[in-house]
């Protein structure tokens, strides 16, 4: 048999894997209190869509950036007066009513999303193969917000 028929599929083969080893990932990065500023914020509302009203207050922040999929979870406190405005996002008006399943918070000491009284949950798919699942509602005297997206 001749060695040169094992060879292409050999160098194929390598060829993949190390273009497989440059790829770029980004970075995970968790915030919490002051460090979730205003700009995460706008950087939250960019990728999921939803507007939070005036005085909204990140609380929690987790970006996962460093696999093939990107995701985010967030909890973030919206003004007992702003309530209303934060329930006419598209999420919250269109999104599926049913309760979140992927929750990429899941097992962070913050993440206490069964714990919320008055809960509302939604789930929406996003243009761009992302999706967004949203459970809100009041945490001892907060109207608290829990976002999960992620993109596939």
């Amino acid at each position: 048999m001749n060695p040169k028929i094992f060879q292409l599929p050999l160098i194929l083969v390598m060829s993949i894997m190390a273009i497989g080893c440059d790829l770029k990932f980004g970075d995970d990065v968790e915030l919490s209190g002051a460090a979730f500023d205003s700009s995460r914020l706008a950087e939250v509302s960019a990728l999921t869509g939803i507007v939070f009203p005036t005085g909204s207050r990140g609380v929690e922040y987790l970006y996962l950036g460093s696999g093939m999929d990107d995701s985010l979870a967030a909890k973030v406190v919206i003004p007992d007066d702003q309530i209303d405005v934060f329930l006419c996002n598209p999420v919250m008006e269109k999104g599926e009513d049913s309760k979140a399943s992927v929750q990429i918070g899941r097992g962070r000491h913050w993440w206490k999303v069964d714990g919320l009284t008055d809960r509302i949950d939604r789930k929406q798919d996003l243009p761009d193969v992302r999706f967004l699942e949203v459970s809100c509602g009041r945490e001892a005297t907060e109207f608290v917000v829990y976002l999960s997206w992620w993109t596939m």
